[in-house]
């Protein structure tokens, strides 16, 4: 049982190495503005497919064909990002401008940063897990925060452990990168998802 349990941490590592170079291989083959949100639209999804089905196949092949699919979706998605970018730096410049006087402004300021920055985390794998469109996309990541405050918050403290994980160590930065924090994410939220999409009847996962 232990020996079992211990393979299935070591293929789980191995396949997030894998998943984390193919991220960086097609993050580059975009162009970098164009293929990051993609890239990392498609790391959700290949480890929601994992989790989900244990899907064992081939990562490379799975990775391309779900990241061109991603990367045809994924202009309106990217313009967004950037947006929240603009937003965040003239929040950020507030902050420090006029907010400096005001203590009112600065909790406004500091909860609307905190707000845009989770959302934003929580954008992959709810988009990852079910079929949403139009404002929907972006509505329903942001209205997570409020359904699901504890899953939340359990996730915010995992994903602070890992960031003092690579603080420590930074040569684990090039070998999970951007897959284990996603493994983390999607490992925490799978089963509220799935109890979401029974109750709410739009929620259709993908």
């Amino acid at each position: 049982m232990f020996a079992e349990k211990g393979m299935r941490v070591v293929n789980d590592i191995y396949y997030m190495m894998k998943v984390n170079l193919c991220w960086f291989l097609f993050t580059l083959e975009g162009g970098i503005v164009l293929g990051i949100v993609p890239a990392t639209m498609t790391v959700f999804d290949c480890i929601r497919d994992r989790m989900k089905n244990d899907y064992q196949s081939g990562v490379y092949r799975e990775f391309k064909q779900m990241y061109w699919g991603n990367f045809r979706a994924s202009l309106p998605i990217t313009l967004g990002f950037g947006l929240m970018i603009v937003v965040l730096f003239f929040d950020t410049a507030l902050l420090n401008g006029v907010g400096r006087t005001n203590v009112g402004l600065q909790i406004v300021l500091k909860i609307t940063r905190l707000l845009i920055v989770l959302t934003g985390i929580f954008f992959f794998p709810v988009y990852a897990h079910f079929d949403l469109h139009g404002v929907k996309v972006w509505l329903q990541p942001f209205l997570f925060l409020f359904i699901c405050p504890l899953q939340v918050v359990l996730t915010v403290v995992m994903l602070a452990i890992t960031a003092l994980l690579y603080m420590i160590n930074p040569l684990l930065i090039f070998f999970l990168g951007i897959s284990l924090p996603a493994y983390v994410i999607m490992g925490m939220m799978l089963k509220k998802f799935g109890k979401l999409a029974e109750k709410v009847p739009y929620m259709r996962e993908v």
